[in-house]
This record gives C-alpha cells, structure tokens and sequence, in this order.
C-alpha cells in the first residue's frame, strides 16, 4: 500500500510539474535581451545550499550541476525528482515600484544505474525565458515593450568511473523553444498617424555538450574532500532570426503585430543562420564532507559571455562570473528523532549577469535556506527552499529587483534492481 501511496504522490507532482511549464516564468526587464534571463537554479539538495554543487556527490539526490555526480547514486537505485517554484519580484525605480508573483515549473528528472560504473540521468527543465511588458511616454509619443517565450532543455547525462576515485561525466542537452521581443510606438496627439512596431523572434533548435570531472580524495575514516570541474565549449545553436518591422492601425491579439500588417521590407530580416552562440564557460568546485552529518561547499564559475553577439543588434554581453557556498548539517541520520533526522540547508551567492544596459553589469546577491523532509528511514523526501535577493546595476540605471522563491521539490527513491527471494 505504502508503494501505491509513492507512486500517486509521484504522479500527483509530475502532473503538477507538467501544468505550470508553459506559464510565464519571470516578469523581469531585464529578460529584454539576449535570450532572456538565464536558469541557473540545481535541484532540490543544490537550491537550499546556493546552488552549489559542482563538487558535490551525494547519493540521496540527483545533482545537475555536475553530470560526473550521477555515479554517485548506488547500484540498485532509481530516482525520480520534480519541482515547482513560487516566486516574487518587486521592480523599484525613481518612479515608484511594481511588484509580481508567479508559480511554475521547475524540472523533472530521473536517474539510474546502467551497471556498477555506469550511470544516467534524463531530465527535462527551462533553460531562459522572457516575460515582460512595460511602457514609457516622452509626452508625444507612447513607447510599448512586450517579451515572451522560453527556451527548453531536455537532456541526458552520462557518468562513469574509470578509477575507484575519479568520476567522468557527460550531458547532451537538447534546446528548443523560441523567444520574442516585441516592440510598439504609437503618436498620442495623432489618431489617425500609423502605430509602429518591430518585433524580433528567436528560434532555437539544436544540440549543446556539457563536460564534468570529480576526484574525491579520503582524509580519515571520517571525512573526504571533492574537488569538481565543469566545461562547457562556445557552442553555435542554430534555429532561425526573424525581425519584421511594420505599421498598422490596430493592436493584434494573438501575440503578432498589428491585425492588418503593412510590412517595411527594407527594414525586416528573414534568415535561416546560427541565431545566436552560447558562452564558453568553466566551473570548479570543492566540497568537505564529514561522515553523514556534514557537508560544505563551494563553487565559483566564469562564462565568457563578453565573445558573444546576438542577431538582434542591441544586446550588448559581459563576462559574468559567479561565486557561491552552502551547507547542509544533519544531526543524527539514525535517531528515532525526525527533527534530528532532517536535513539543514543554507547558502550565499554573488555574481554577475551575462547583459550589460547602457554599460551598467547587473550584479546579483542572494542568500537561501532550505530543510530535507525525509520518508521514514528511505531516501524519498521532499525539500523546501527559500531565496531572498537583490539584483543591483553598478551605475545610474533606474530599475532595482528584489525577488523571493520558494521551491518545492519531490524526491522519489526506489530500489528498482532488488529480486526478493520470497514474495
């Protein structure tokens, strides 16, 4: 019966999960460029602890942010994970303050053993996505800004053991999906003039390779240190670029410009190109870890996104870098105790994002806290986490973000290749 109980609650949030992907996923401005504001969010264990994870290996979670965790996991095992997330944004300028809330999808995933030093892992998750709208006037004409749409990751990872120490690992991500940045100008003192739009859309289609590394080296009986690498080549996704700019006299409903569209050719653009590149970008990561009880990490990552040009003509792109660290403490793993038996997460994160506005860089600084809601004495749980922060422009831009989430995650564990001796 309890295995029944399992597999609704597995259902109940895998449907859950399906739902809410295709809502919108930000309402930030700053989603306005490029491909929009990147996901760079782990999964249950890595959300409560900053995100940290590349040098993380942990057999109660599946760890994306490093795909030569997945070796890890034990050889009778398969998991399968999902989450939500809820989240709000406040927007602040010199001209008061907007603020939105949002539920949506997070990932799923599932990962298993193909044999003793062989493992893998199949997920779904976003990858970027834009949402927002916004308007400003300059007293004779109304400027109108609208983003949608998201770019998808499907992928699988791929981790072997070549060495009793050393773990090697692999994701092929799939990225589909298409982003679109909308623009309107309409003259307030003239009813009868034409409104004026252009509109950019990105579609992407196409492969992208993920490369990772973890050696663990035991200090005593009790503790161990790991040291994690990931890679990733400047990667050409190809899909298609589309700009149309055109004039009309009514606004359209279905996410087009205008109901009766009167193109300028001379100013759009269809091409069938590499729509845009993704950066180049390296990770290190070292964690400590202390029988069951205690692990600690961090990880620093560099992306070299300053080499990267888009196709829309005004995304300008820096390097960013980013810095976390985070913990988890479990007081007793084997008390009869539950709260001792839980799992106490927290974290700290700076860095930078990928666009630079007007040459301001939009630095990003979060803090988490997350708890391990264990099953019993199983590895299935559900996680919660919680991040406050801020993202800040280092010069004179107008605009501040302050956002909170919260994110529920379900782990579901299952010993798949047990054969019992008596039914």
């Amino acid at each position: 019966m309890h295995k029944l109980i399992r597999y609704h609650f597995l259902l109940l949030a895998l449907v859950v999960s399906l739902t809410t992907y295709a809502q919108k996923k930000t309402y930030s401005p700053f989603s306005r460029y490029g491909i929009g504001e990147l996901n760079t969010a782990g999964y249950g264990q890595n959300a409560g602890m900053a995100n940290t994870g590349i040098g993380v290996r942990t057999n109660e979670h599946l760890n994306f942010m490093n795909p030569a965790s997945y070796s890890a996991i034990d050889t009778m095992s398969f998991f399968f994970e999902t989450g939500v997330t809820a989240h709000s944004q406040t927007f602040e300028t010199a001209g008061g303050d907007e603020q939105y809330n949002n539920i949506d999808f997070s990932y799923f995933a599932m990962g298993f053993p193909i044999s003793k030093n062989v493992h893998t892992s199949l997920g779904l998750r976003p990858y970027s996505n834009a949402g927002y709208e916004f308007e400003f006037s300059d007293g004779t004409s109304l400027n109108r800004a609208i983003g949608t749409g998201n770019i998808s990751a499907a992928y699988a990872g791929l981790s072997i053991r070549p060495l009793p120490n050393l773990s090697l690992g692999l994701h092929a991500i799939y990225l589909f999906g298409n982003i679109r940045h909308t623009n309107f100008i309409e003259f307030i003192d003239d009813e009868a003039a034409y409104k004026y739009g252009i509109q950019n859309e990105l579609h992407a289609s196409d492969f992208i390779f993920d490369f990772g590394a973890q050696y663990t080296h035991q200090i005593s009986e009790t503790e161990k240190i790991t040291a994690g690498l990931t890679f990733r080549p400047q990667s050409p996704v190809n899909g298609d670029f589309q700009r149309t700019v055109a004039k009309g006299s009514q606004y359209a409903e279905d996410g087009k410009l205008f109901t009766a569209n009167y193109v300028i050719p001379e100013a759009s653009d269809t091409s069938n190109i590499s729509s845009f590149d993704l950066a180049s970008s390296i990770g290190l990561g070292i964690s400590y870890q202390r029988n069951e009880n205690l692990t600690i990490a961090a990880d620093y990552v560099l992306s070299n996104w300053g080499d990267v040009t888009f196709p829309d003509g005004y995304t300008k792109t820096t390097n960013s870098s980013h810095f976390s660290a985070g913990a988890q403490f479990i007081p007793n793993l084997r008390s009869r105790n539950y709260l001792a038996r839980m799992r106490y997460r927290a974290g700290i994160k700076y860095g930078n994002q990928y666009i630079q506005i007007n040459d301001n860089e939009l630095n990003n600084f979060g803090i988490t806290f997350g708890i391990g809601l264990p099953h019993n004495r199983s590895k299935t749980s559900i996680n919660l986490a919680f991040e406050y922060g801020t993202i800040t422009p280092t010069g004179d831009l107008d605009i501040d973000e302050t956002y909170g989430k919260i994110t529920l995650n379900f782990t579901f564990h299952e010993l798949w290749f047990r054969q019992w001796k008596f039914d």
